[in-house]
């Protein structure tokens, strides 16, 4: 494991270690220029492939990962995965391989994973997945951002409602987090749209934020993209363009 303090450049390991098995309900994607996507659906490890061969993205944050036997981690990337077993899925990063990289070893009750990569630029990214019915604090989000080097980008989901970002509703958790990136000026780089379609209601929603620094968030660009996933259900593709 890569730890805090220590970079190094990631490199192909498989043969030093157990292939890694990684399947999970959405996954975002930073990739030359910076863009960070994400794929809403189930057991979406091959389309999770397909896009990295595709973008050769730098750098992918996972969230609701479920290890197992059966499949491999993809060709080229390093697994950063700090909370192994959590009960609600955890959050997670893949690293391209030959990326400088730094694991941050988060002290934090939440599903986080952290790493700060030298790029162009030198840039904290932070994959979150906050449960819908886990309890969450201003305090417990103050505790973990405070703990990410800046520039940083928070890519999470939040299972949080709230206009500001583009949902039709605002509940506690909306108001909470409002509050928390308003007293601490930083900068949601959402734009309005929908990130999610219920799938038994077919409602939408807006739950899914990239939350940046200030100091890096003029250099950023964000869209929601609809698209079909194998045909049976609509997903959303996110990015973020960094302008480095």
């Amino acid at each position: 494991m890569i730890k805090s303090g220590s970079p190094r450049t990631v490199s192909d390991s498989r043969s030093r270690r157990p292939p890694v098995s990684i399947s999970t309900d959405k996954e975002f994607i930073l990739s030359p220029p910076f863009i960070w996507t994400a794929s809403r659906s189930r057991n979406n490890f091959e389309e999770l492939k397909l896009l990295l061969n595709r973008s050769q993205s730098a750098v992918v944050a996972l969230q609701e990962c479920r290890l197992g036997e059966g499949q491999v981690s993809p060709r080229g990337y390093t697994l950063l995965l700090p909370q192994v077993g959590s009960p609600g899925g955890e959050a997670a990063l893949l690293i391209r391989n030959g990326t400088r990289v730094s694991e941050i070893d988060l002290k934090t009750g939440l599903h986080a994973a952290g790493a700060t990569i030298s790029l162009e630029k030198t840039l904290t990214v932070c994959s979150l997945y906050l449960p819908p019915n886990s309890p969450v604090s201003k305090l417990s989000l103050a505790e973990l951002f405070e703990q990410l080097p800046k520039p940083f980008l928070v890519l999470e989901d939040f299972n949080a409602h709230s206009p500001a970002w583009g949902d039709s509703r605002r509940d506690g958790r909306g108001r909470m987090l409002e509050e928390f990136i308003a007293e601490n000026d930083f900068i949601i780089l959402n734009s309005g749209e929908q990130t999610f379609v219920h799938s038994a209601y077919h409602s939408t929603s807006a739950i899914d934020l990239a939350v940046a620094s200030p100091s890096i968030a003029a250099e950023c660009s964000w869209a929601a993209h609809s698209k079909s996933v194998r045909q049976r259900s609509l997903s959303y593709i996110f990015n973020v363009v960094l302008k480095f």
